[in-house]
């Protein structure tokens, strides 16, 4: 696989989420955010896609989603974005389905995946719910061919989340946490949008297509 190398950094994918070494102090993995529990909110009597949300033409089998979402990115691509020292912190379920974060203690760098299952509204529970929170929520897309959405509390915020519509029904939620040394530096959407084309395509490889 071609890496994606930030001009910032150097050595590890992306660079951007934990690659440089850390001087100590406490993490800052990803954590659920109150965007990602809201997107748990579902809106009922409506069909879908609905709240402006786009219809996703093709989807990815449910299958795909089946298992632990740990699985989504391979051990070298969590190498890539987060260098030698990340590592798995946690894994379990949130409001929206299954997740897996892993992070960098001594960089502060975190990512954190989820499959975005029970609401069964897919990114229309992001466009009811999610985006009259967030003073950014944008369009992402697409990524590896379905539609995106991007969002965080401000253009500066070091953690962004994206999320993509792998069917009218569910989603795959992926958000990044900078390193301490890229705050600043770096649009924090961008090393969650490639990792999230990356678990896409892990994704698309797994169900066959």
């Amino acid at each position: 696989m071609r890496r994606v190398v930030v001009v910032l950094a150097a050595g590890c994918l992306l660079g951007v989420v934990g690659c440089a070494a850390g001087t100590g102090g406490t993490a800052a993995p990803v954590s659920g955010s109150s965007a990602t529990e809201s997107a748990g909110s579902s809106v009922g009597g409506s069909g879908l896609p609905h709240s402006g949300a786009p219809a996703v033409a093709d989807p990815l089998p449910e299958s795909a989603l089946a298992g632990d979402p740990c699985q989504a990115l391979t051990e070298q691509q969590v190498k890539d974005a987060l260098g030698d020292g990340g590592s798995r912190d946690r894994e379990g379920e949130n409001a929206v389905g299954p997740f897996c974060r892993w992070h960098d203690l001594a960089t502060g760098g975190g990512v954190r995946l989820s499959f975005s299952v029970k609401t069964r509204q897919g990114l229309s529970a992001y466009y009811a719910n999610t985006r009259p929170q967030m003073a950014v929520f944008r369009d992402a897309g697409p990524i590896g061919g379905f539609p995106a959405v991007e969002y965080k509390t401000s253009e500066n915020d070091v953690l962004c989340s994206v999320a993509v519509g792998l069917a009218d029904e569910y989603a795959l939620d992926v958000a990044v946490t900078l390193s301490r040394r890229n705050v600043g530096k770096v649009d924090s959407c961008e090393p969650a949008k490639t990792i999230a084309t990356w678990a896409v395509g892990n994704l698309k490889v797994k169900a066959g297509g």
